[in-house]
């Protein structure tokens, strides 16, 4: 597949973005025996390094106070347009979105639904299609922690 001359140029400015460069020095490393792919650095804000090829990606987990991931979790996302498009996360629990499948205009509602659970995110999602730029642990006033599904469907 061919790159797109968008992906080349966000590409090139990110390898010469001493700002970026020290954002993604400062993420976890990678898994001991998870290859980098679909199912790498679950819960990270995976448009650090793939902005340009992915418009959203995230994660979501089984609970709040585990990191067992959701997988088979449907990821609706909305845009401002009302245009639609439905994700489904991996054995990782990882979701991402293709730049050319879809290009969300801003602000965009997400519901996800898992074990016959919706849950639909309150505030509308901004600027950013990474989950894990706002949803990161530990949870507290800069972040409401991962993302997750509840069992009764109501979260704290």
């Amino acid at each position: 597949m061919k790159p797109s001359t968008a992906a080349l140029i966000g590409l090139i400015a990110l390898a010469c973005d001493p700002v970026h460069d020290e954002a993604v020095a400062a993420l976890p490393g990678e898994a001991p025996g998870v290859p980098r792919g679909p199912t790498h650095r679950p819960g990270q804000p995976c448009l650090l390094c793939h902005a340009g090829q992915f418009s959203v990606a995230g994660t979501v987990f089984v609970d709040a106070n585990d990191l067992a991931p959701a997988v088979g979790a449907d990821v609706k996302l909305t845009d401002s347009q009302s245009h639609t498009f439905d994700a489904t996360t991996n054995e990782a629990g990882n979701f991402f979105v293709r730049t050319g499948e879809f290009s969300p205009v801003y602000p965009m509602k997400v519901a996800v639904a898992y074990g016959g659970v919706t849950v639909k995110m309150t505030a509308d999602v901004g600027r950013d299609g990474a989950c894990a730029s706002c949803h990161f642990d530990p949870p507290g006033p800069a972040s409401p922690g991962h993302v997750y599904v509840p069992p009764d469907g109501v979260t704290p």
